[in-house]
């Protein structure tokens, strides 16, 4: 039996995975700068579709951003 698309779907889904998590790092990252920049929290929880307490408690639990 030959299974290689099946490998290949799972590579894929994989990949996509990655992306994902890489691109939310990214929302998170961007948002406490935004914050800490002092754009309204409100503003910045709809943009990036993070409430409101993860996103102040974020904010107190992450160190320095890169610049």
């Amino acid at each position: 039996m030959d299974l290689s698309a099946l490998e290949l779907a799972v590579q894929r889904l994989r990949d996509a995975e990655a992306a994902l998590d890489a691109a939310r790092a990214d929302v998170e990252m961007e948002a406490v700068t935004a914050v800490r920049q002092s754009c309204p929290v409100a503003e910045v929880s709809e943009l990036s579709g993070l409430t409101p307490h993860d996103l102040m408690r974020m904010e107190k639990t992450t160190g320095d951003l890169r610049p």
